[in-house]
């Protein structure tokens, strides 16, 4: 991959989704291979509109991510507020909250599908910015959720699997009849919550 590629996205049934991604050598960040890497996976996130992206949506095996509220991401998660653009290496979760709130995802990697997925609503997490430098953080509510996310298409982990009843996975278009929806469909709480909020009802 070169920095002006735009990689297409990988597909949920390739076998790179499956996968435990490899952690990247300290040495090799500051590469220009890494950076031509680091900056294609830019390019498609972009270009796909995702709030975030790990490296293995475009076929680059390592414990790569970004996060960030593009333009074109908005127009998928119109509630969801600012998510700061980080690019996180080797990120580790070490502490959740017992708390926990539901959202419908979706994926760049599973595309018309969204799934009603309940996550912790806190987290804290370690890993390593583009220059090599430690980042230490404690993430809440929806940019919380989007490093979760990503995180778990390092463990080869998509949001399906998430998912606590088959009925919580519906089809994209789905979510533009929402006020018609009968009040306990598929649960109390989704009814009410558009892509990008939040919610503490299951």
């Amino acid at each position: 991959m070169s920095e002006q590629s735009t990689p297409e996205i990988v597909l949920m049934g390739s076998r790179i989704l499956l996968e435990t991604q490899p952690e990247v050598p300290t040495q090799t960040i500051g590469t220009e291979a890494f950076r031509q890497k680091l900056s294609a996976l830019k390019n498609a996130q972009a270009s796909a509109g995702g709030i975030g992206i790990a490296a293995p949506q475009v076929g680059w095996s390592a414990r790569v991510m970004l996060l960030g509220l593009t333009a074109a991401a908005k127009k998928r998660y119109p509630q969801a507020p600012a998510v700061p653009f980080e690019v996180w290496i080797n990120p580790v979760i070490h502490s959740f909250s017992t708390e926990t709130c539901w959202a419908w995802e979706g994926c760049l990697s599973v595309p018309g599908l969204r799934g009603w997925i309940e996550r912790p609503s806190t987290i804290t997490a370690r890993g390593m910015d583009e220059k090599g430098q430690v980042i230490k953080k404690t993430l809440d509510g929806f940019t919380a959720r989007v490093f979760q996310h990503e995180a778990d298409h390092l463990d080869g982990i998509l949001f399906p699997q998430r998912a606590h009843n088959t009925r919580h996975i519906i089809p994209d278009d789905i979510l533009a009849n929402q006020g018609e929806w009968a009040d306990e469909w598929p649960t109390p709480g989704a009814r009410n919550t558009a892509p990008g909020a939040l919610s503490v009802l299951p």
